[in-house]
């Protein structure tokens, strides 16, 4: 990028973002075997150039959560992502993943994210972290146990929830229980729709009180849903890239950016998974630039939009909002 824009990144997950470099620290403090060969160890986290499918795609995860079943192993993986996000530039980052798939080896999910905690704070990067709850059909006990920790490291290196996974098949409407948690007990939360089901799943996330919705993008089906979207200052985290390699769009110049912002809708650019997708933040806003000829005032409402809808303590948000107009002046 030409000059140095304030990069945040509100939608970037743990186990899809580990860095050839990291991998390969992970293996050798744990004793794990892994291929020698780059190539092979690249193919085994990052989908193909042409990927056009989901299943590709979610293939790349279970090999690296199998690198951070121990304490050491996600403490780790927390400081490197950190330290690489700041090499980046980045002002602030939400690193979001699923306790619940990290007690393989007999951690709680109470130390999964205390070990996180742990490898946070070591760079000049500020951040928090987003728990993810699980779309699943026998979890709703592990879906509650994050919750319960989600409130007790709540200002202490966790700044929400999230709900992710496959909301084709286990729809919004089956986790209402865990977002009367989240409101009763005050913790922010983003839910994951509009991305493989349409418009009535981001209606259902609405319905449970929501001011972010993860993706989103497929709103533009629904122009009264736009039209409320708009009218509630709900904000999108957009994630083109991803979105290219599970088809959802065909080509960044295809991607729907200037339509919502034209429409109004409060929209952000993020990665969802650094590595699988071979990007970041400051790619993506590349892409963006290039394909739909964003002007220096869109790029500063996309910044804005980003502080404004951190998960973030107010301190955070004025310092962040500080940092924008000295990149913008």
């Amino acid at each position: 990028m030409e000059r140095n824009y304030a990069l945040i990144d509100l939608h970037l997950h743990l186990d899809g973002s580990l860095s050839l470099n990291s991998v390969k620290k992970l293996a050798e403090i744990q004793s794990i075997a892994i291929p020698k060969d780059d190539e092979a160890l690249k193919d085994m986290l990052q989908v193909s150039e042409g990927c056009r499918d989901l299943n590709e795609y979610l293939e790349k995860f279970e090999f690296p959560c199998s690198l951070m079943q121990t304490a050491l192993g996600i403490c780790t993986a927390v400081q490197n992502l950190e330290a690489e996000l700041a090499a980046q530039g980045l002002l602030y980052a939400e690193i979001r993943f699923a306790p619940q798939l990290h007690t393989l080896k007999g951690m709680t999910q109470g130390e999964v994210v205390a070990a996180a905690v742990s490898g946070m704070g070591q760079s000049a990067l500020r951040s928090n972290l987003i728990l993810c709850c699980m779309r699943g059909k026998d979890n709703h006990e592990a879906n509650l146990e994050t919750m319960h920790v989600a409130k007790e490291f709540l200002g202490k290196g966790v700044g929400g929830v999230d709900l992710a996974g496959a909301e084709a098949l286990f729809p919004t409407e089956n986790f209402k229980e865990l977002f009367d948690l989240a409101k009763g007990w005050n913790i922010p939360y983003t839910i994951h729709a509009g991305e493989a089901a349409g418009p009535e799943s981001v209606y259902k996330a609405l319905e449970f009180g929501t001011k972010r919705i993860g993706h989103g993008i497929r709103s533009l089906e629904d122009e009264v849903l736009v039209k409320r979207l708009t009218e509630e200052g709900i904000t999108l985290e957009l994630c083109p890239t991803s979105n290219l390699n599970t088809s959802i769009f065909s080509s960044y110049e295809e991607y729907p950016l200037r339509k919502l912002m034209e429409a109004g809708v409060k929209v952000t650019i993020n990665t969802d998974n650094m590595t699988v997708s071979n990007t970041t933040v400051a790619a993506e806003l590349q892409h963006m630039m290039e394909a739909v000829q964003l002007t220096e005032e869109e790029m500063h409402q996309l910044a804005e939009n980003a502080a404004s809808a951190a998960f973030a303590e107010e301190e955070t948000k004025c310092w962040l909002k500080e940092e924008i107009e000295k990149r913008f002046a």
